[in-house]
């Protein structure tokens, strides 16, 4: 008796879970990857999105959560952001640090993701900070389940600063025995720094994350908020040919035909309700995110709170369908990570996020969050 208990407590820690199954209806289903259903049920299994239909017959064994009146939308996805990442997000000792991994500072169990996940998000592009010219590696992760397999995209973008931070609080005259003895000490020192290393790796003969950014095998992604650094970000790009898109972004609609022009994507910072200055003294606007649409240009909103900010969007005049396309399938694009998630399709994670109503009444709150087709305790 006591060797068969010990065999079924080795069995209940060793083997999975059994498989989970759903069939979620609801009286509206926004794919992203085609016209709203309505009604439109998904069905899932073992964490994947297995049909699509405006009624699907539930499988023997499969529970159905009928949400009613309710919506089902994709997974959030933020893709500029630092949730959960812990003890500080730079290498502040260096002004150059590509090899740098935002990875490695994940804190798994940070409430920050917990606090992401209950407002809808299920994916994050980790980026680290902007003390830095070349400042690392971001990655794509997902904000539950798992920690060995959270991870969708180990290194992704390759994460430069083309503004104010990495110069502030440095001097060429303090004592040598602070850190902030360092170079770039102005703007001007910044733009010369970035362009001398892309210079170096473009003569280079190893294979550096630098080179594999210039060849093209990396994104890269420039942190740059004010309209002259933007266009300093554009002529960089001219002279080194990168796959390039701006995070950041507050004047981004000074400069939106010269984006457009180039087809450089941008990441828009966490939007203001307040129009004036913002960050470098940038003069923000409200309707930021329309200004970029009507010129063409790709954009996704990031920063955390998205669903809030995609309603904020459009009360300043961008549709409805833009402003949720730009909070999951078209960063899931810009990741590279389209292929999993950003939109509810057969094949792709069953990353869902159900609704009490229309995703832009003030009044709709998040019922609960389905992350990898995982529903925990603490999401319903």
């Amino acid at each position: 008796m006591k060797r068969l208990l010990a065999l079924a407590v080795i069995a209940a820690v060793v083997l999975p879970a059994p498989a989970q199954e759903y069939v979620v209806k609801a009286a509206k289903v926004y794919t992203l990857a085609g016209a709203p259903l309505a009604p439109g049920a998904v069905h899932v299994r073992d964490g994947k999105i297995v049909a699509v239909a405006g009624e699907i017959t539930p499988p023997a064994g499969a529970k159905v959560i009928d949400l009613g009146s309710g919506v089902l939308i994709p997974g959030l996805v933020d893709a500029h952001a630092t949730v959960g990442v812990d003890g500080g997000s730079s290498e502040s000792t260096k002004e150059i640090t590509p090899e740098f991994r935002v990875l490695d500072a994940a804190d798994w169990s940070a409430g920050a993701f917990r606090t992401a996940r209950a407002e809808g998000t299920t994916t994050a592009g980790l980026v680290p900070g902007t003390d830095n010219v070349v400042a690392g590696l971001g990655c794509v992760v997902k904000t539950a389940g798992d920690p060995t397999k959270r991870v969708v995209s180990k290194d992704n973008a390759l994460v430069i600063t083309l503004a104010s931070d990495p110069s502030n609080g440095n001097g060429s005259r303090n004592r040598p025995d602070s850190i902030y003895n360092r170079q770039p000490t102005n703007r001007m020192g910044v733009i010369w720094m970035l362009r001398n290393e892309l210079i170096h790796a473009r003569d280079a003969k190893d294979a550096t994350t630098l080179r594999s950014a210039l060849d093209g095998k990396r994104p890269v992604v420039c942190v740059s908020r004010l309209d002259a650094d933007i266009l300093s970000a554009l002529r960089l790009k001219q002279e080194f040919p990168m796959s390039l898109a701006i995070a950041g972004g507050h004047e981004a609609y000074k400069v939106k035909d010269s984006l457009a022009a180039a087809k450089v994507p941008v990441l828009l910072a966490p939007l203001s309700t307040t129009a004036g200055n913002g960050p470098e003294s940038s003069e923000t606007v409200l309707n930021n995110a329309g200004a970029l649409h009507e010129a063409g240009v790709t954009f996704a909103l990031t920063g955390g709170h998205l669903l809030d900010q995609a309603r904020f969007t459009v009360r300043y005049g961008l549709p409805a369908d833009v402003a949720l396309a730009v909070i999951t399938a078209t960063p899931a694009k810009l990741l590279g990570v389209a292929d999993r998630v950003g939109t509810i399709a057969a094949g792709k994670d069953a990353d869902l996020v159900a609704l009490t109503g229309d995703p832009f009444d003030l009044t709709t709150a998040v019922r609960w969050t389905m992350a990898d087709g995982t529903l925990r305790p603490e999401d319903q």
